[in-house]
């Protein structure tokens, strides 16, 4: 960059980007620049409209400030339960972190938090809120869901249209609005009480699909406690440390999430990796009778289908 006259677009762009994201304001962010022999003081008048009551750099540190909190409600509709159980005060002080980290470095604010989750597990918060950074996956899973690719799911037509002899080698495929999710914490407990606490201060009992997607479909929360925060605010007690799945996808506009037994898990794993219909059943026999086997292999695709999780079933 130029340090004498006025700089081209490009230079003038980059000043600006480097002015408004300096962590410590313009101020300090022009001295560093001064200091590497990139920019000097006057470049502001020079660039910037000011005035007596309202100098160049004052109203770079508006712009910054506004540049900044509109990163930081955008990482708040992503995180929304990270928020709620963090308290905006830690959360805000995380993200200053983050960003820090982490710029945004895309036209689209869209993946702004890709990097959150694994910034949280090694962030000092961790030591206080272990579970936060699993919290984290599960908000920004299902943020990153909403807008995945569509497909239509696969029909009960479709399956039943299967040669008898031949179904056992038949291969599902899953929609691209799927991911299977594993936590060292209960979260998926923790993110419904959180949504159920919301929910009551808001009287909106189908925010976020949680009537027909979240709350129902995980059932009662039987011995769920819940401490009171900051001004009276409820909150649940923290997640216990138990190794836990879930999978989560979009159904039409609505992003669900479920928790999953370990067999389950398994078995969308070995979807994924292509096996087939008689691997997963293989896979079930251990431990069961063939009966039992077949029972819970039947009810399990029953619920992938009534999801709309399964794209397509193919026979080699």
């Amino acid at each position: 960059m130029k340090t004498v006259g006025v700089p081209d677009l490009r230079r003038t762009q980059e000043l600006f980007w480097n002015l408004i994201t300096g962590p410590e304001g313009v101020g300090p962010a022009l001295e560093d620049l001064g200091r590497r022999g990139v920019a000097d003081g006057g470049v502001l008048d020079d660039l910037f409209t000011g005035g007596p009551d309202l100098p160049a750099l004052e109203r770079l540190d508006i712009y910054a400030n506004m540049y900044f909190y509109r990163l930081l409600d955008c990482l708040a509709e992503d995180f929304p339960k990270v928020l709620a159980s963090l308290g905006p005060e830690r959360f805000h002080n995380l993200i200053t972190d983050y960003l820090l980290r982490h710029p945004s470095r895309n036209p689209s604010l869209r993946h702004l938090g890709r990097h959150l989750p694994e910034f949280l597990a090694a962030h000092p918060l961790a030591a206080e809120f272990p579970w936060a950074a699993d919290l984290a996956l599960l908000d920004w899973t299902r943020a990153d869901l909403f807008d995945a690719a569509d497909a239509a799911p696969l029909s009960r037509d479709v399956l039943a249209a299967l040669p008898q002899d031949r179904a056992g080698e038949a291969r599902f495929t899953l929609v691209p609005a799927f991911a299977l999710l594993r936590f060292d914490h209960e979260v998926v407990r923790y993110w419904r009480r959180l949504e159920e606490i919301e929910s009551e201060g808001d009287g909106d009992h189908s925010k976020h699909g949680a009537a027909t997607g979240n709350a129902a479909r995980e059932g009662p929360d039987e011995g769920a406690g819940c401490v009171c925060g900051p001004a009276g605010a409820s909150r649940p007690d923290p997640p216990g440390r138990k190794r836990t799945a879930a999978r989560v996808w979009r159904k039409d506009f609505v992003v669900y999430h479920k928790s999953v037994d370990e067999d389950e898990a398994g078995c969308l794993d070995l979807v994924r990796a292509g096996e087939s219909i008689a691997r997963l059943c293989q896979t079930l026999a251990a431990g069961r009778s063939v009966g039992k086997a077949t029972e819970r292999a039947g009810r399990m695709i029953q619920g992938w289908l009534d999801d709309g999780i399964l794209a397509g079933v193919t026979l080699p």
